[in-house]
């Protein structure tokens, strides 16, 4: 079952987030991103919402670019109008007559563009229904350095852990689901109980 989350008003448990700026740039992100909802735990493609995400960056340098084009176009108009209007600033001044429209034009179109990526959305889909989990079991619990400083070596020479596990929920049909990457994985399973109200 594939439902649409809007991740800024939902109740949602993000289980597995990405720690770092670093982990952007690794394996991390094609491991699928698991939320915790009020039915069940859902999948959320990590990478189509980076995605959407790239698209906004990329328009608005777009819009940056066209801006600036904007501006030559202008100077372009304003310098050929300085020589008066004849059969010779004719095509520079049609020249800069079409780079100014051109770039109005294209920095509505990126405008829209930029306007219509959802990125507080995400589509998920359930995975395992509350109603199907008979235990999850905490494994594979270690330390990872999670420091997100602008420099690399501060993060070796002075790291911050935290403590990263994977969920493994068995099913009441026999079947087994491993969530990785979870985050204080303890603290966490605790708090999905008391908010979704579980008993297993």
């Amino acid at each position: 079952m594939m439902r649409v989350f809007d991740l800024t008003k939902e109740g949602l448990v993000v289980l597995n987030p990405v720690q770092t700026r670093y982990q952007l740039f690794s394996q991390r992100v094609f491991i699928p991103l698991y939320v915790a909802a009020n039915d069940g735990i859902y999948r959320i493609n990590r990478s189509k919402r980076l995605l959407n995400f790239g698209k906004v960056v990329i328009a608005s340098v777009g819009i940056i670019l066209l801006s600036l084009l904007f501006i030559v176009g202008v100077y372009s108009l304003y310098f050929s109008l300085s020589f008066g209007v004849s059969i010779f600033t004719l095509i520079p001044i049609s020249i800069g007559l079409l780079i100014v429209v051109g770039s109005i034009y294209g920095i509505i179109r990126l405008v829209r563009l930029a306007k219509g990526v959802k990125i507080n959305y995400a589509e998920g889909e359930l995975i395992v229904p509350w109603s199907q989990v008979k235990n999850i079991v905490v494994v594979n619990v270690r330390q990872e350095n999670v420091a997100n400083r602008p420099s690399l070596v501060a993060d070796i020479v002075n790291p911050i852990f935290k403590e990263i596990g994977d969920w493994h929920i068995i099913r009441t049909d026999g079947g087994e689901v491993i969530i990785p990457n979870v985050d204080d994985p303890f603290n966490k399973l605790n708090y999905v109980k008391v908010k979704f109200n579980l008993n297993f």
